[in-house]
């Protein structure tokens, strides 16, 4: 598998959380906190951890690993709200401008530029590469 459909991936695994959030909110799902609130539970988590530092910048892979920590801390802090049965603070995190749908956007568009990133310091290496063998 590619990097740019692991990614894809794993956006859409992260965003499908939103009705899983949804469905434990109405009792029809649990969810378990743990899984949610660890980012090594997850294959982005995982990906992070191994394939991505040799991939990555060490900018980027802190930047990922930041914004995948913070979208993490903020999944757990909904469930957490959803047990205490604090459920309005849970549906305001859910909602299209919350914390939620915030850090998860955030999350997404950092990692579908980190390919175009990497190819375009890959090709500007190459480049320079090819300049000096032309001289």
């Amino acid at each position: 598998m590619g990097i740019k459909r692991d990614i894809e991936y794993a956006i859409y695994i992260h965003g499908a959380w939103k009705t899983q959030f949804r469905n434990f909110l109405s009792g029809r799902a649990p969810m378990d906190l743990s899984a949610v609130g660890g980012t090594q539970a997850c294959k982005l988590g995982h990906w992070l951890d191994n394939e991505a530092r040799r991939m990555l910048s060490p900018e980027d892979h802190a930047e990922a690993c930041r914004l995948h920590v913070r979208f993490h801390e903020i999944a757990g802090e909904i469930v957490r709200n959803i047990k205490q049965k604090d459920f309005a603070t849970a549906r305001a995190s859910l909602n299209p401008t919350g914390p939620f749908d915030q850090a998860s956007q955030g999350l997404a568009t950092f990692l579908r530029k980190m390919p175009l990133r990497q190819r375009a310091r890959a090709d500007s290496s190459s480049a320079e590469t090819e300049e000096r063998q032309a001289a």
